[in-house]
């Protein structure tokens, strides 16, 4: 049988070789089976991975999905809402202000959740305070379409600054 990749060499409890083992088909729902190359005794089970090949385009790339955003709670506030759990969400829009580059200002608007304690602490923030959220982009369904949100670990007030 062809593998994908070696195997590391795995103890035999029954007789003591320390070996690469031998592979055989598995039976039901396992795909290959290990074996004392020795004795023939079972030691573990093997997953299909080592008989599929990978395809080259299925690579699993390394990612970071962290973010941290400060700005003020839009014009709606916040809502508090309880899942049929019982778990509070509080679900509010951040607007986020930037100068461009033709020194005009604009904003983006960034939906964002906080579940569980900390959604009832946000219920009590008011449109317009200056707020830093942390947390990650996550996607929900809206309707028929899925959008992307802030998905809160965490949160906390910002003293207001004054702007000129």
């Amino acid at each position: 049988m062809e593998l994908w990749m070696p195997l590391p060499v795995l103890p035999c409890l029954a007789c003591g070789v320390v070996a690469a083992p031998q592979v055989s088909p598995g039976t039901g729902p396992h795909a290959l089976m290990a074996t004392c190359g020795s004795c023939g005794r079972f030691l573990k089970w093997l997953p299909k991975a080592l008989v599929q090949p990978q395809k080259e385009n299925a690579r699993m790339m390394a990612s970071v999905n962290r973010v941290v955003l400060v700005g003020e709670i839009g014009r709606y506030g916040v809502t508090v809402r309880y899942a049929d759990s019982g778990t509070p969400c509080a679900s509010f829009a951040l607007v986020l202000q930037e100068q461009g580059q033709d020194g005009k200002a604009f904003q983006t608007l960034v939906d964002c959740q906080v579940w569980g304690k900390k959604a009832e602490a946000a219920g009590e923030l008011e449109a317009g305070q200056l707020v830093l959220f942390e947390g990650k982009l996550a996607k929900r369904k809206k309707g028929e379409q899925w959008e992307l949100c802030g998905s809160g670990v965490s949160w906390c007030r910002l003293p207001s600054c004054s702007r000129r």
